[in-house]
């Protein structure tokens, strides 16, 4: 086994530290946190209105490549910013929506259409992660999921709000 010294006067091996502390950096800038209070719960419904919670787990293809900031549109419109391990909690008039999630840097974004119904709520996942399948490259895939309220809350517990 090589000694220490040696290790450091090693110009491989400092230029290998060199990049795992840069990498250490870029991962942990790239980690944006929501800026809101913890999950604590479904709010009370609005007979007027429907709910809509839309929430984003931590997933691993953010980490490193995105800045872990994810813009929400309802037809077109911004409606919010999903960050790593968030939620977003839209109360909005009965309807049917046009619901999509933009990665940054121009990944594809995740579409769903959404019918939206008075004092009910719906629960979505979006979900961006690496599709190695059809080619060598690295593609990414964004996917706006419907989810049943018992898995959704459970998923829920820990996350922040994405608004403050």
């Amino acid at each position: 086994m090589m000694p220490v010294e040696n290790l450091i006067k090693n110009s491989s091996y400092k230029w290998m530290g060199a990049w795992l502390g840069a990498a250490v950096v870029v991962l942990l800038s790239a980690c944006a946190s929501a800026p809101g209070e913890k999950f604590a719960g479904i709010a009370p419904l609005n007979d007027k209105y429907g709910d809509v919670y839309l929430y984003k787990t931590k997933d691993t293809a953010s980490i490193g490549r995105e800045t872990g900031e994810f813009e929400v549109m309802l037809n077109g419109k911004k409606v919010g910013t999903l960050y790593n391990s968030s939620f977003l909690h839209l109360r909005i008039p009965p309807g049917t929506y046009d619901l999509k999630v933009y990665p940054p840097h121009h990944s594809r974004e995740g579409y769903q259409q959404i019918n939206v119904e008075a004092g009910k709520i719906t629960f979505y996942r979006y979900q961006f992660y690496p599709d190695h399948l059809k080619t060598s490259a690295i593609r990414y895939r964004s996917l706006i999921q419907f989810k049943a309220a018992d898995e959704a809350v459970s998923e829920l517990k820990g996350l922040n709000s994405a608004t403050d």
